[in-house]
């Protein structure tokens, strides 16, 4: 086989994976749209079913070394979307829930050291919970403590983003059943309604299988 030959036969076969790549991707785009879909009209409907309920929060909500939020109600409940621009149309880019839960008290504490200081507001911020800082400096302004008053609101937040290059669906969990976040890259049929509700049964402290469908 010549040169020539050999090129043309290359570059049939850089084609021919051209074609399959870009095949796949469509597939995929199609299984992620509609799944993105369905979990909005999930959430969409459960969110204005708990805004007539206002449910209390079954869990408790502990900052580690500061103290605990419990018996929390419901002042929140919304779903959204975004959709971006992909091959002349428009298709889901991410889909969010979030849900706020009120407390009574807020918590305080002091932070002699800065650095202390600083992680708890890291912490915090992550969580999507707020708080007031008020420094108390030494004349030459060096730091002698923080005394932080976070407020008695817990937002828990499910959030799906499509990964369209890689055929996947991100989901991340915030403050599900305590302070934390966990992350999910789950397939397209992984992310059904039956999804969505083992995550609104484990928000509400009722028996669930979310374990098993994201293992």
């Amino acid at each position: 086989m010549g040169l020539l030959d050999d090129l043309k036969q290359q570059a049939a076969s850089v084609e021919t994976d051209s074609a399959e790549q870009r095949r796949v991707y469509l597939a995929n785009m199609g299984l992620i749209d509609s799944a993105m879909r369905a979990v909005l009209a999930y959430f969409y409907e459960l969110a204005n079913q708990l805004k007539v309920v206002k449910p209390a929060s079954p869990h408790t909500y502990r900052v580690w070394g500061v103290g605990e939020f419990t018996q929390m109600n419901m002042t929140l409940a919304a779903a959204n979307s975004r959709n971006k621009s992909l091959e002349g149309g428009e298709h889901p880019d991410y889909v969010e829930f979030i849900v706020e839960w009120q407390g009574r008290e807020p918590l305080r504490t002091v932070c002699s050291s800065q650095s202390a200081a600083k992680h708890l507001k890291e912490q915090m911020w992550q969580y999507g919970c707020k708080l007031e800082e008020k420094i108390q400096a030494a004349p030459d302004g060096k730091f002698i403590r923080s005394a932080m008053t976070i407020a008695p609101l817990v937002p828990t937040r499910f959030r799906f983003d499509a990964v369209y290059d890689s055929g996947k669906i991100r989901l991340n969990i915030r403050n599900l059943a305590n302070l934390g976040e966990d992350q999910h890259l789950l397939d397209a049929a992984q992310c059904t309604p039956a999804l969505c509700e083992e995550l609104a049964k484990a928000m509400l402290g009722k028996p669930h299988h979310l374990a098993d469908l994201l293992a």
